[in-house]
């Protein structure tokens, strides 16, 4: 069987960014340089029924060697924009504690990343600290690939299985690039978590919010009481939401209000958020918040000059829906129970294209990959974690 760290590192070596969503297609030609490239594995190993879609998605069945329901296993190929993904230099070690030096002056340090801790004799892959890794989710790709080698060169009663590798997953839109004639699964599993011990079967609520403010440009010499400066109204509307509601100062099930990005001149500004609650109820009141501000600075000032564009559903928490089919989660926890393995449900803050696949109709709670740090230069995989993995997912479908 080819070594999970070798499949890994050919994995990363494609450029797979993803960008603005761009309508039929994928956001990136290198999504469909690997697509090419993993139908052509798949078919070395015998996967049936493989096709890319227009989107870039690899779609691909394993036929079951025993009666059963048919189990998606997905990941996708796309990496965050959040930090280049071009000419990513990996480095396999072994960690024996302390700083990792990544390049001349950058270090991988436990002081700033806790998750080092206990890694100690781990064998690790590592970036030089200019690029990010590509874990997420390509780990997720080389444990699922793996997993159908092994069965393949077993000779093992296993179920069914439908492989999916999406596109453009990091920009919000890798479930609409499966589209409903892809999916021919009972249930699935999105192979695109973190720590080992991990099983997320709940995720974000999400929304966005656009605020759009139109002020008023006078000569700054001639401005008292006519100029409305449409940054400070921003700045003042920002500022009015809880201060400790905001990413850098929350953790768990707490959610928050993230502001993207802020643009303007005094004449005109536009603020976006993103808005998180795993609870649905409090992330309908962040909006109240956010509309009942709008109001009293407008009110304030005299003048509607805050107007506001709200997205209140982007997608919802899984665990409702994940609920009502529990045999779906406990092979989950039957696979690590098997193995002797430690394991904790936590709640992913963000969200998957299992959050979308499942309110289509296909439960799909999250695994982990073993990755961290993902989306920037500090990103690291734990080869140990991937390893283990493999034989979860393995138990999972054979079960």
């Amino acid at each position: 069987m080819k070594d999970i760290v070798e499949r890994f590192l050919d994995y990363v070596s494609f450029e797979t960014t993803s960008y603005e969503p761009i309508e039929g297609q994928a956001s990136s030609v290198g999504q469909y340089v690997l697509a090419k490239h993993l139908k052509e594995e798949l078919e070395k190993l015998d996967v049936k029924n493989l096709y890319i879609n227009e989107f870039g998605t690899v779609v691909g069945y394993v036929p079951g060697t025993k009666e059963g329901p048919t189990i998606a296993l997905i990941a996708h190929m796309d990496t965050s924009n959040s930090a280049s993904g071009k000419d990513v230099k990996a480095r396999v070690l072994k960690y024996e504690g302390g700083d990792i030096e990544l390049s001349t002056g950058i270090k991988l340090s436990p002081n700033e990343f806790s998750t080092l801790k206990g890694k100690e004799g781990h064998e690790l892959v590592v970036t030089d600290g200019t690029t990010l890794l590509g874990g997420d989710d390509k780990a997720g790709i080389a444990i699922i690939v793996n997993v159908i080698e092994k069965l393949k060169e077993n000779n093992v009663e296993h179920l069914p299985i439908q492989v999916i590798f999406s596109t453009d997953e990091e920009i919000g839109v890798g479930a609409d690039h499966i589209k409903d004639e892809d999916i021919k699964a009972d249930f699935g599993y999105t192979v695109d978590g973190g720590c080992l011990k991990y099983i997320s079967v709940e995720n974000f609520n999400a929304g966005s919010l656009k605020v759009v403010i139109n002020g008023r440009s006078i000569h700054p010499g001639d401005a008292k009481d006519k100029m409305i400066n449409a940054l400070n109204v921003g700045i003042d509307f920002h500022n009015a939401l809880p201060r400790y509601e905001r990413p850098e100062h929350t953790a768990c099930r707490e959610g928050f209000y993230h502001l993207l990005h802020l643009e303007g001149t005094e004449e005109h500004a536009e603020l976006t958020y993103i808005i998180r609650d795993h609870d649905l109820e409090k992330l309908l009141h962040r909006f109240e918040i956010a509309e009942l501000t709008a109001e009293r600075i407008n009110k304030e000032i005299g003048s509607n000059v805050i107007t506001l564009q709200c997205e209140k559903d982007s997608y919802r928490n899984m665990k409702p829906e994940l609920d009502k089919h529990p045999e779906v989660t406990q092979r989950i926890v039957e696979a690590y129970k098997e193995l002797g393995l430690e394991y904790e449900f936590e709640p992913i803050r963000g969200g998957t294209d299992g959050a979308h696949l499942t309110y289509r109709g296909l439960p799909c709670p999250n695994l982990a990959t073993g990755d961290y740090n993902c989306h920037g230069r500090f990103e690291y995989v734990d080869v140990d974690e991937m390893k283990k993995m493999i034989e979860v997912v393995y138990k999972i479908v054979t079960k």
